[in-house]
């Protein structure tokens, strides 16, 4: 029979990853940075993995084809002071809405992207992993909906694009690993740099 009880889920050294206890800022911005006092939803990134079919008499199976990062909604309380004032310079470098007869947009990335951090913590204060969103960009901007009837704060909601992203489990401190290895059947281990670029130049 199978022990019914909460098994390691009651460790006295186990912690759980709490849904509060994390900060959001984006830096390298031509003007300033994005602190993280003023977030108020986040998301840790998303993978988007496509599936290929294979087909063959009257089966078929899948493989895994090219991944992709997907959008992040991030939402920010929108306060009347100068504290907010990076993020408002940010988004008029992507587009400015502000001069309606030119419209301005950054030309390249080190004038519209930047690079958002994303920590976990325990309840101590220790981080426990971080999330590095490069290229980082908003794909889109809503300024809210406005209500006679509510007394909740105004809020900037923006959907987040990214290029890439550099993650780092820093408690406990590993690094995943993917059990990719030589081809099944390849003998006398892999091929030398000079014999890889000989027999194979014509394909690239």
């Amino acid at each position: 029979m199978a022990n019914m009880g909460i098994g390691a889920l009651g460790g006295s050294k186990l912690i759980f990853k709490r849904k509060f206890r994390w900060t959001f800022r984006i830096d390298d911005l031509c003007r300033g940075s994005v602190e993280e006092h003023f977030v108020k939803l986040a998301a840790r990134p998303n993978l988007s993995i496509e599936e290929t079919e294979i087909n063959f008499l009257n089966a078929k199976t899948w493989i895994p084809g090219k991944a992709s990062w997907e959008t992040i909604t991030v939402t920010y309380y929108d306060v009347a002071t100068n504290d907010n004032e990076p993020l408002w310079h940010w988004l008029a470098s992507v587009y400015d809405f502000t001069d309606p007869v030119v419209l301005p947009m950054g030309a390249n990335r080190e004038q519209y992207a930047g690079s958002g951090t994303l920590y976990l913590y325990d309840g101590c204060g220790n981080p426990l992993e971080k999330w590095v969103l490069n290229d980082l960009w908003p794909q889109a901007v809503n300024f809210g909906e406005l209500d006679y009837s509510s007394s909740e704060e105004v809020n900037i909601e923006l959907t987040l694009r990214y290029s890439n992203v550099d993650f780092q489990h820093i408690c406990p401190s590993f690094t995943p690993q993917s059990c990719c290895g030589p081809c099944e059947g390849q003998t006398g281990g892999p091929p030398s740099q000079d014999n890889f670029g000989s027999e194979y130049a014509g394909y690239f």
